[in-house]
């Protein structure tokens, strides 16, 4: 039987369990080369015929993806513990009924490897994301942005989708587009240094602060990069490379971000951040979705492919434990784009998008939580230790819903701002804002809002 990528783990993980028990196991570093093949480092000394006869063994079960030398070594082997150690950092991983820790080496992706950030930032970060074009998840954060500013709130808008930007030509007009972008930003910190004229010069003011407060935007393409259209595809080649450090590990995609909205933080200039994502499971994607501490909002049709892909998505998040102080799933809510008027087929749509986030409830390890058990001693009530709480009960995923409006398949609110006036999108946005509100509002604020009107 021919080994495949989706086998080779799984085979590798009952290989070792029944040779050495699924303790040692667990306590092994199970290393994936940048080219899928498979070794382990076990903790303990083993006798070196022992070992290259099972490895021998091992390459027969693992065919193509067992590592050609040393498929299996013990704590002996050259460079072995260094990895032991960066193993027992990383989280674990699940491998059918085994936990493991896998060192999974990637040449592009490995932001995908990062658990969960916590959340971060004194102004709420909002991160709007979806697998495929098309299904107004862009449109949504210009709705929003103008209703937070009408709410009183500053809000900076940035267009993270550098191969497809969007945001700058839906909230800046023309002469208001800053000399550089996003595309930029990530270019020049991998080379030059950042300094404080540069952030200046990399946002610009949208229209929509005459009507509230201000709405800054980070377009992802500045005016430099149009008026050098050439360069264009040779900084976006760019953008996307770790920046070496000198003492430190290489700076990823993710970090360059975090870095810009900590600037951006300890300035204090605004109330809320709101992102705008590239479709499909990019690289950025991680960034926005496990990077940052946002609030993620994940944009879909009612429709097969959506459901199938966020499928690949919720199996790479049930990878992280979730922590008891911060449960980083109470933060992923899903968005039925483009929903019927009627109420019959939102629920079902609702019903599906909820099922997605079942992956996420199945894990069960949160970490954070005290060690020392409970008992019937400890309550005042009668205890059934069969008793089992649902999962679903303890995290309750949101699906929010933006109907469908043929008025906004044409959005171009610089041509027509009346699409951004509040008595335009009110009803069709309003479970979206109903949201945006519990996140980016304080309570305190609506009360005083209510007292003054």
């Amino acid at each position: 039987m021919i080994t495949r990528f989706d086998d080779g783990l799984p085979r590798l993980c009952e290989f070792i369990s029944e040779e050495f028990g699924a303790e040692l196991l667990s306590r092994s570093a199970i290393l994936r080369d940048a080219g899928g093949r498979l070794s382990i480092v076990l903790p303990e000394r083993k006798a070196e015929s022992e070992l290259e006869r099972l490895a021998l063994k091992l390459s027969g079960a693992l065919g193509a993806y067992a590592r050609p030398d040393g498929a299996i070594v013990d704590s002996e082997y050259p460079g072995a513990q260094r990895l032991l150690d960066e193993a027992g950092r990383r989280p674990t991983t699940t491998v059918g009924s085994f936990s493991v820790k896998l060192l999974d080496r990637r040449i592009v992706g490995s932001d995908w490897l990062r658990p969960p950030a916590a959340a971060r930032g004194k102004a709420p970060r909002i991160v709007f994301a979806s697998l495929k074009g098309g299904v107004g998840r862009s449109t949504a954060l210009c709705v929003a942005a103008a209703h937070l500013s009408r709410k009183g709130r500053r809000v900076l808008t940035i267009d993270f989708d550098l191969e497809a930007p969007g945001i700058g030509s839906m909230l800046l007009d023309v002469h208001e587009l800053p000399e550089f972008g996003m595309l930029d930003y990530l270019v020049e910190a991998g080379l030059s240094n950042i300094d404080d004229e540069f952030i200046t010069e990399l946002t610009g003011d949208s229209f929509l602060g005459a009507a509230g407060a201000r709405v800054s935007v980070i377009p992802a393409i500045g005016r430099r990069t149009l008026e050098h259209p050439e360069n264009a595809l040779a900084k976006i080649a760019r953008a996307y490379l770790d920046v070496p450090q000198e003492n430190d590990p290489p700076k990823t995609i993710t970090d360059q971000l975090a870095d810009l909205l900590a600037r951006y933080d300890s300035l204090g200039a605004y109330d809320v951040v709101l992102i705008d994502g590239r479709s499909g499971l990019h690289e950025t994607t991680a960034s926005l979705v496990l990077g940052i501490g946002a609030e993620v909002l994940l944009f879909g049709l009612d429709q097969p492919q959506t459901y199938q892909g966020y499928r690949l998505l919720m199996g790479q998040l049930s990878q992280y434990r979730a922590d008891a102080s911060d449960d980083w799933r109470d933060r992923i809510s899903f968005v039925h784009a483009k929903a019927a008027d009627s109420v019959e087929a939102r629920d079902d749509a609702a019903s599906k998008f909820q099922a997605l986030l079942n992956p996420l409830m199945l894990r069960p390890q949160v970490e954070g939580l005290p060690k020392e058990r409970l008992t019937e001693n400890d309550f005042d009530l009668d205890w059934q230790d069969t008793a089992e709480v649902p999962e679903e009960d303890l995290l309750e995923g949101q699906v929010l819903y933006v109907l469908e409006d043929t008025r906004y398949r044409q959005f171009d609110p610089v041509a027509d701002r009346k699409m951004l006036d509040a008595r335009s999108y009110s009803s069709t946005f309003s479970s979206l804002l109903d949201y945006i509100d519990s996140i980016a509002i304080e309570p305190s604020s609506d009360d005083a809002e209510d007292q003054q009107a």
